[in-house]
């Protein structure tokens, strides 16, 4: 079925201008007809059906449920090298993620200031806009400004994790944090130098666990992967 993304809210009914880029493609490209079904989706307020009018204009039919996709899997993860991020949030998407949340800190080596970070959160935007289309997921994931470490406090979850290279507790492997099939869960993933001491005291003291995720050390890039996966893997043995 032919999808349009939305970053507005929408209601059954609506008249909806798309934007010159999604029209060219659905009207123009697609030669989508009236007759024609067009899922909706939006960024916060669900997934519609609607069909066609005259260029750039579409209607909204019908609200569809998708109840089952409950599961809210937030990833804060350090910036990394520009190549790897961009990798990164496209493989973030594909897998599943909510919410990307960027942080910078004490061996983050990218440095962005507040005219580049507007910049490459508008990057990113287009990045994960296109892993969206690209797996035909029902969501769109949403993409925090980049903050800092201390700033992590704030996007807590029911289950909350920080993948550590120097835990070494067996009991401590994510695995065992996932058997309770949390409904929303927080991992934050640290940038290729990972993290200092001191800063996973203070993402204790917030409330995040250390895990371990194996015996091999992850790049970044490649945590974040397997991070999502086993989330993926273990909510199928639940359900």
């Amino acid at each position: 079925m032919k999808q349009v993304y939305l970053d507005q809210a929408v209601s059954v009914n609506d008249l909806i201008s798309l934007d010159a880029k999604q029209a060219h493609h659905i009207f123009d490209v697609l030669r989508t007809t009236p007759k024609e079904k067009i899922r909706i989706i939006t960024k916060n307020s669900g997934v519609f059906l609607g069909h066609v009018e005259t260029k750039p204009n579409l209607v909204v039919d019908s609200k569809v449920d998708v109840s089952d996709e409950n599961q809210s899997i937030t990833l804060c993860c350090a910036l990394i090298k520009q190549d790897k991020f961009e990798w990164m949030l496209q493989k973030a998407c594909e897998l599943g993620v909510s919410k990307i949340v960027p942080f910078v800190s004490k061996n983050t080596v990218v440095k962005l200031d507040e005219k580049k970070a507007e910049k490459k959160l508008t990057r990113w935007n287009e990045i994960l806009l296109a892993a969206t289309k690209q797996c035909n997921r029902n969501t769109l994931v949403e993409l925090e400004p980049v903050i800092s470490l201390k700033d992590l406090s704030n996007y807590k979850s029911e289950c909350n994790l920080v993948a550590y290279e120097k835990e070494s507790d067996p009991s401590k492997h994510m695995a065992h944090y996932l058997k309770e099939n949390p409904q929303t869960i927080t991992v934050c993933i640290g940038p290729e130098g990972g993290f200092e001491e001191s800063e996973i005291q203070i993402l204790n003291e917030f409330g995040y666990a250390n895990c371990s995720l194996g015996k091999n050390i992850l790049r970044a890039e490649t945590a974040a992967c397997y991070v999502l996966g086993a989330i993926e893997y273990q909510n199928h043995v639940e359900g």
